[in-house]
């Protein structure tokens, strides 16, 4: 077997070099935010959401306990247009589909009246926040944890096994899905999130197992 030498980058680029040259890996690790809102917390889920994270094989690279300052929920929830959309389309395609009518007018209303929520209430108690790694990790993370309606989300997902809130309860009684988790929409979205909640120097570089039992393309090969 040739040799190797493995080298892991505080940029998150993993490498597998062969010492003859004639064989490289390289390969794009992401990283992605998570945060368990405070019913997470409340409802001791702490240990169980993060569980689902690392049975996976997902690493975590930074973990604390905070709780939220208003400028850090404000950069959080940045009003954008795309941002506004997002949960206005999701929100109204589900009272149509139920054959209610949406009580807003349009995105930018319900945009502004799902921050104000969102910001109380990750302000109210302590969240845990941790940034996770791995390839695929945006997407992956997205998947474990579910539909944005914990009501609508599958079996096997973080919302759909363990909540059960709904638009149609959280809207009447004028507050925010209580929906356990935040997770990073995609690779910018995280690269930004990521900033807000942590330093440079929080974030971790360490090696895991699942550095060499997922990542290592020679790792399950017979030793010579």
């Amino acid at each position: 077997m040739l040799a190797k030498y493995v080298h892991f980058s505080k940029r998150g680029f993993f490498s597998c070099k062969y010492t003859d040259k004639s064989l490289y890996y390289v390969k794009f690790m992401e990283k992605t935010l998570v945060l368990i809102k405070p019913d997470g917390v409340s409802r001791a889920k702490v240990g169980n959401i993060i569980s689902r994270f690392e049975s996976v094989g997902l690493k975590i690279i930074a973990l604390k306990m905070v709780h939220p300052k208003k400028e850090d929920v404000d950069k959080h929830y940045a009003l954008t247009e795309e941002w506004m959309m997002g949960v206005f389309t999701k929100a109204k395609a589900k009272y149509e589909a139920e054959g209610k009518e949406f009580p807003y007018p349009d995105h930018t209303t319900y945009g502004g009246e799902i921050k104000r929520g969102l910001v109380d209430f990750l302000r109210s108690a302590p969240i845990i926040a941790m940034v996770l790694e791995g390839e695929t990790a945006v997407s992956l993370v997205r998947k474990l944890v579910g539909a944005t309606e914990p009501a609508s989300s599958p079996p096997g997902t973080i919302r759909g096994d363990l909540s059960h809130d709904t638009y149609a309860l959280s809207n009447s009684q004028n507050r925010p899905l209580r929906n356990l988790i935040h997770a990073s929409g995609n690779a910018e979205e995280a690269e930004k999130e990521i900033k807000i909640w942590f330093t440079e120097t929080e974030l971790y570089d360490y090696e895991h197992v699942n550095d060499k039992a997922q990542y290592d393309p020679t790792w399950f090969l017979p030793q010579e």
